[in-house]
């Protein structure tokens, strides 16, 4: 297999701001590498999968489990207005999701925010990431 930018993340070889959020055996769920919003999680599965239709059995029956549970905590842990769900795995061709947190200062524009976001327009810090990622991982515990 060519090199995969995911499967680097998840093995450790390129850090994440506040390390690993979540995990169970087929999931990770980190804080995004780019830091494009304070909270901005990515949920993908441990194994390199192209997309959702090549996932096993067990890999799509937790998914859901996974998602709720970095949904919710990210519900406890960030003052948000939405948590945007999506995935489009062209780029990194890894299947992932982007939990997008949307802020009171954010224009509620859906799937018309995502320019401005990669644009960085409301990038955070490393300790803004870190805080973040410990705030949610803190949740999932409650």
């Amino acid at each position: 297999m060519a090199q995969c930018f995911t499967c680097d993340v998840n093995e450790g070889h390129i850090p994440t701001a506040g390390g690993v959020i979540y995990e169970d055996r087929n999931w990770l769920a980190e804080h995004g590498v780019d830091r494009l919003v304070r909270g901005y999680v990515v949920l993908k599965p441990r194994r390199h999968v192209h997309e959702l239709a090549d996932l096993e059995p067990e890999e799509a029956a937790s998914l859901g489990i996974a998602m709720q549970t970095v949904l919710r905590a990210m519900r406890m842990a960030l003052t948000t207005e939405r948590i945007y769900v999506c995935s489009f795995a062209e780029t990194v061709q890894h299947l992932h999701f982007h939990l997008i947190p949307r802020y009171a200062h954010m224009p509620g524009l859906g799937p018309t925010m995502i320019p401005d976001l990669f644009a960085e327009r409301w990038g955070c810090s490393q300790e803004e990431a870190e805080s973040a990622a410990k705030d949610i991982r803190a949740a999932i515990s409650i």
